[in-house]
């Protein structure tokens, strides 16, 4: 242990960041038996194919966990985000997901998925000074899925 370097890097590159996250992916996949998270997006085009908002996310174990959505400011308040998430819900019952789970610092997002049927299921209160990092989940309703996601438990293997 005597020959082991500690550094500290202020600004490291994205190569030095994915050798450590590939290191953590890798240990991951030891853990699921191999299951890789399946990722998936879905963007919003307006004229002239601009972006205008989007969902990202992935599944894994039957859930989805949506881990980005945006939609530009002026595009707002005009049902585009409540649609990517009912498109990210679609598509996660399409893949025999049970659930989907988001989580966010702000709170007016709190807000928009509580409308969408999301309730929050834990709050680590001023995570960032200032701000609650709240956890959300939506049970998603599934015709002969139903028993396969009331029979999923914590951490058996698939």
């Amino acid at each position: 242990m005597n020959s082991l370097t500690y550094r500290h890097i202020a600004d490291p590159t994205n190569e030095q960041l994915s050798e450590i996250a590939n290191g953590l992916d890798t240990f991951g996949l030891e853990q699921t038996g191999g299951e890789a998270p399946a990722r998936v997006a879905i963007i919003c085009e307006g004229r002239g194919s601009d972006v205008i908002g989007g969902a990202i996310g992935h599944t894994l174990r039957q859930r989805l966990f949506l881990t980005q959505l945006w939609v530009s400011e002026k595009n707002r308040s005009m049902g585009v985000g409540a649609e990517l998430v009912r498109r990210m819900e679609e598509h996660a019952r399409e893949s025999g997901c049970c659930d989907v789970v988001v989580d966010t610092l702000n709170l007016k997002a709190v807000s928009f998925y509580e409308r969408l049927g999301y309730q929050v299921y834990l709050v680590n209160p001023n995570y960032i000074r200032g701000f609650d990092w709240c956890f959300l989940s939506k049970a998603l309703g599934q015709s002969g899925a139903e028993n396969k996601c009331a029979k999923r438990g914590g951490n058996e293997k698939a």
